[in-house]
């Protein structure tokens, strides 16, 4: 009986550890954005650095599997780089803020490390060109202009992919995301510019888990 009585505890305890380990866990997690769009004859030099930050839901399936749906704010965009015949010369950043929704199946590579794939869905906040540039090396400015949201596509769709170390209360990794969707509305002046350009945002970051 007490043989029987302590394979009873035993037991109990290792399904009562699975249960809590099971549990769904939210955080916080923000980090940094290199972000770019699609179009022709873009390089590395037009990546533009940017910011995410929101909160997560992880919501586990199994021991292998979860669920995770994230709510972000997120700057992405391209830089361009310019020159006027030796006078001077400077940047232009052009600034796509977006709301995020991303949903990733997460798959446990190990019981700290994790692979996340998923779609994502986000919502064009607003829309800026921001100019910093610098004549004759001696004289510097900059100018930052509001662009009217209307002449881009409000939700943009896209895939993400990454990987991520998930430890006890923190979690650190990085992610690629692709739009499938262009940009600009083909109706309006931006798309003279950017043509079907598509967001493109490699992003690192860390959270912390409650």
């Amino acid at each position: 009986m007490k043989k029987i009585i302590l394979l009873f505890s035993v037991v109990c305890l290792l399904v009562t550890h699975n249960v809590v380990a099971q549990e769904p866990v939210t955080g916080i997690k923000g980090g940094v954005n290199l972000t770019t769009l699609t179009i022709d004859g873009n390089n590395d030099e037009n990546l533009k650095f940017g910011f995410h930050v929101g909160v997560f839901n992880k919501i586990p399936l199994n021991s292998k599997f979860a669920i995770q749906p994230e709510l972000l704010y997120s700057s992405k965009g391209m830089k361009q780089s310019f020159e006027t015949n030796g006078i001077g010369g400077g940047d232009t950043k052009f600034n796509l803020n977006y709301i995020d929704l991303p949903v990733y199946l997460v798959y446990n590579l190990s019981r700290d490390f994790e692979f996340q794939f998923g779609p994502y869905l986000s919502y064009l906040a607003n829309a800026n060109f921001k100019t910093e540039a610098e004549v004759l090396d001696a004289f510097a400015f900059e100018s930052e202009d509001e662009i009217d949201r209307d002449n881009f596509h409000s939700l943009d769709f896209g895939l993400s992919a990454g990987l991520a170390f998930d430890l006890q209360m923190v979690v650190v990794g990085f992610n690629y995301s692709f739009g499938l969707t262009p940009v600009a509305k083909d109706n309006r002046y931006s798309y003279a510019f950017l043509d079907d350009a598509k967001n493109s945002v490699i992003r690192l970051y860390a959270g912390l888990k409650f």
